[in-house]
């Protein structure tokens, strides 16, 4: 394997216990397995496996070091390796096809550059992308669902990876947590602002997305938002070589004309446009096919998306990724008379949820420009009272609520997977 970490197949390979089920350790575990390794998948947040027995241990990069699992392996000086190089190891070792690789990390940003990425992508080549929207093959710029409710997990890229060859895929785009997993031909980091605190606030998140470097395959091109202070092959957003204007791209003294969709939510996505631009055109895609696949773009379903009807306007900003500031940003485009909004945390499908007190000093602060107000989410009960706002225990039981209203304007902000 091509990481160096002591995996190798076979009677003198090592027996390896994978942690965290939760967050992929069973096909991780599984495909361990099916590459001749000795390996099983535990669940460590409610029980503690005994691991004296083991050789290696594979752990999430977000586990915290006062696990008992995790603290017991260390202890017992167990070589410990996150899911990020498990994954990208055993990978590695099925590669042989020319179908070309791209992983996406970042503070902000992902899924959007993923999604725009395999459009872009798709006009000159078949795609799968692997995103929190799920696994979606892409010809010519349209996209197709194949499975929907994967997390972004270093794990489900081992079903992405599947996928793809399956498919006959000749690109495969995955979006993925807290780092890359070493196999892509092309890494690009969104960026590195809005840092947060991981493993029970030991490191922050910034730390484990720099696997995209150091984790990198020889040969592999490394893209990076200028905010991230690195030294990649391309640097992109504002400071960058190749950066996005409202209507053009901007590639080193190169300048292409950009005819974006009127609604599009520039400022939300600019940074998005440029990484998908950079990525495209270090792939050998053409500047003008690049231009010409983003041209009437006006957003993607759940990133402030714009939806016209005959008597109502919808603003959908429902995604796993929301944080506050976005909830204020799109507070600021619905902005008007007799706005309907559903703001909060989809509890159930979310596993970082929003930062309550700062979402809930906004809306104090906000409440007297939204008409009627529907909060979602357990967390959000007490703040439901003191604003005089509606409850709903989901994004789907707020959207009906607010529909009873039949408004002219309705904004949907709620913390999901869609």
């Amino acid at each position: 394997m091509h990481r160096n970490t002591g995996i190798q197949a076979g009677d003198r390979g090592p027996r390896v216990a994978v942690l965290d089920t939760i967050h992929g350790a069973a096909i991780i575990a599984r495909l361990m397995a099916e590459s001749g390794l000795r390996a099983e998948a535990f669940e460590v947040y409610h029980s503690i496996p005994n691991l004296s027995d083991f050789d290696m241990v594979a752990a999430p990069v977000h586990l915290p070091p006062g696990n008992p699992a995790l603290s017991q392996a260390r202890r017992a000086q167990k070589r410990i390796i996150t899911h990020h190089q498990a994954v990208g190891e055993l990978l590695a070792e099925e590669e042989g096809s020319s179908m070309e690789v791209f992983e996406i990390t970042g503070t902000h940003s992902k899924t959007s550059t993923a999604l725009l990425l395999a459009m872009i992508l798709s006009w000159q080549k078949k795609v799968l992308s692997h995103t929190t929207r799920g696994l979606e093959i892409w010809e010519e710029g349209k996209a197709r669902l194949l499975e929907k409710g994967l997390s972004i997990t270093p794990g489900n890229v081992i079903r992405a990876m599947q996928a793809a060859q399956a498919s006959e895929a000749e690109a495969l785009v995955c979006e993925i947590s807290l780092g890359g997993t070493g196999l892509a031909d092309y890494g690009i980091i969104t960026s590195l602002s809005g840092d947060y605190p991981i493993a029970g606030a030991t490191k922050w998140a910034s730390t484990a997305k720099l696997q995209m470097l150091s984790l990198a395959k020889r040969g592999a091109k490394i893209l990076a938002n200028a905010d991230a202070r690195l030294s990649p092959e391309v640097s992109f957003a504002r400071g960058g070589r190749i950066f996005a204007r409202p209507d053009a791209l901007i590639f080193r003294r190169d300048e292409v004309h950009l005819d974006l969709g009127q609604d599009l939510d520039f400022q939300g996505y600019e940074t998005a446009i440029a990484a998908a631009a950079a990525a495209a055109e270090q792939a050998g895609i053409p500047k003008d096919t690049i231009a010409m696949a983003l041209s009437g773009f006006d957003g993607f379903s759940g990133r402030m998306k714009i939806k016209r009807l005959p008597n109502q306007t919808i603003y959908d900003s429902s995604n796993s990724g929301l944080k506050v500031r976005d909830v204020q940003r799109a507070l600021d485009r619905a902005s008007g008379s007799n706005l309907v909004a559903v703001i909060g945390e989809d509890s159930q499908t979310v596993c970082e949820g929003m930062n309550i007190p700062a979402l809930s000093d906004l809306l104090r602060q906000r409440r007297s420009e939204i008409a009627k107000l529907i909060l979602v989410g357990e967390r959000l009960v007490p703040l439901a009272t003191e604003l005089g706002a509606a409850f709903a225990s989901n994004l789907q039981q707020g959207l009906e609520i607010a529909q009873k209203e039949s408004p002219k304007r309705l904004l949907s902000c709620v913390k999901c997977f869609r």
